[in-house]
């Protein structure tokens, strides 16, 4: 079940499940904040039963707990059936870039690997964590950009809707004809997305039947359902998506699978990108050869030399994990600390700055030097989201309990401005 099924009344529990337990969408986001995880392992010490963590590739937090001994490890080296991972090759689009004199959506290798696939009757997956059809509308000449007028971002551009969309809070604009700081007409689409992806398939392969599936096109089960059974009877020949596409699929004549970017995740504000990034590579790549065809793996890349799609190119969890782990020791960050997210929001900008000022000497003189870090109070990467500011602290610890003691004070802080909200997340999956 969802989130909330573990906390369904079952009688005499034995067994706890968390499958693909490296997942963020574990994380209950909003009050009360929880991780499935550390709540499942917590029920199951009341009720004496066991918890199973299931991953190809575990969370470092799971990883580390396994290392010194928390949990225990158990691996299962072979894929069903026997067959060998899919070789991965990387692909730099700095090199196609120079090549092509513009930005190639699918590098020459991409295409002819999935012409060669086509031709033999074989099917291709396409990956790109990211909808819509640009990412931004601009003015080349005054470097104007269409943004949301509620939150901190610009709008994404959807070609089928013919609109600019927040996707955050959902607010839509028109496509103006001319730029409105400098009349130039016709403002550029720049970036891409799976929408863009697509028209670009349908270009190169007008014989093929590719569909596509993110949150766009998926608006119900049946939307679902008609994806997953065309492609399993062989009705689609080239599947576009994002990240619902990298796991779950076993299509045996799924033979070729392109990552269009793996640099997503790369350009984000947080200390888990490179985790993510190898994650969803390897999830993906996890779709290639899972029949006696075989398959193999091709990720675009402008960052080629990044160790995260290096270890991923080579099947290499342990080696990517102890590189991270190295990294995020000396840097402080999880698993080797615990990290307190404090962000304070609200209409007026002045309001929830004073709020982080407060907070942040409250809890100064509540920590000794040696129970924490606190970084900030500094904007929020998403500074404005749905009309409201953003201000954020963080606080590094390797006791827990005192900081929780501590942020005590920021409760009562909190109740004294009902102006500006105060949320505190323990554990944060999300910086943004």
């Amino acid at each position: 079940g969802a989130r909330s099924a573990l906390f369904a009344p079952v009688p005499h529990l034995g067994i706890v499940v968390i499958d693909e337990e490296h997942e963020t969408g574990y994380k209950q986001e909003s009050a009360p904040r929880y991780h499935v995880r550390e709540a499942a392992l917590k029920r199951a010490a009341l009720e004496d039963a066991a918890v199973i963590l299931g991953s190809a590739t575990p969370s470092l937090e799971s990883h580390h707990a396994a290392r010194s001994g928390r949990f225990a490890r158990a691996l299962l080296p072979d894929r069903i059936g026997g067959h060998p991972l899919p070789p991965v090759e990387i692909v730099d689009q700095a090199a196609e870039f120079r090549a092509k004199h513009g930005y190639p959506v699918i590098s020459r290798r991409l295409e002819l690997e999935m012409r060669e696939a086509l031709a033999r009757k074989e099917q291709v997956l396409l990956l790109l964590n990211r909808r819509g059809f640009a990412t931004m509308i601009h003015c080349p000449s005054c470097k104007w950009v269409l943004r949301c007028p509620r939150c901190a971002i610009a709008l994404t551009f959807h070609k089928q809707s013919g609109k600019a969309l927040c996707h955050y809070c959902y607010a839509e604009s028109e496509l103006p004809p001319a730029c409105p700081e400098c009349d130039r007409p016709a403002p550029r689409v720049f970036g891409m997305g799976t929408e863009r992806v697509e028209e670009v398939v349908g270009t190169l392969f007008p014989e093929a039947r590719a569909a596509r599936m993110d949150s766009d096109a998926m608006r119900s089960r049946r939307d679902y359902r008609a994806a997953f059974d065309g492609l399993a009877a062989g009705a689609i020949d080239i599947l576009v998506g994002t990240q619902m596409i990298a796991k779950g699929l076993d299509i045996p004549n799924v033979t070729v699978v392109g990552v269009v970017s793996a640099d997503t995740a790369f350009w984000m504000p947080d200390f888990r990108a490179a985790e993510r990034t190898f994650q969803l590579v390897t999830q993906v790549s996890g779709r290639a050869g899972r029949g006696p065809k075989g398959g193999r793996v091709l990720v675009q890349t402008f960052n080629p030399e990044h160790y995260s799609l290096r270890f991923a190119s080579e099947h290499d969890y342990d080696g990517f994990a102890a590189r991270e782990l190295e990294e995020r020791k000396a840097l402080g960050y999880p698993p080797f600390t615990r990290l307190v997210r404090v962000l304070c929001q609200g209409a007026r900008i002045e309001k929830v700055r004073a709020a982080g000022d407060r907070i942040r000497e409250a809890l100064g003189k509540a920590l000794r030097e040696d129970t924490g870090t606190i970084l900030g109070p500094v904007p929020a990467p998403l500074a404005r989201l749905k009309g409201r500011h953003r201000i954020q602290l963080l606080v590094k610890t390797e006791h827990l309990d005192f900081v929780q003691h501590a942020l005590r004070k920021v409760d009562a802080l909190a109740r004294s401005d009902r102006s500006v909200r105060v949320g505190v997340d323990v554990d944060p999956m999300s910086m943004m």
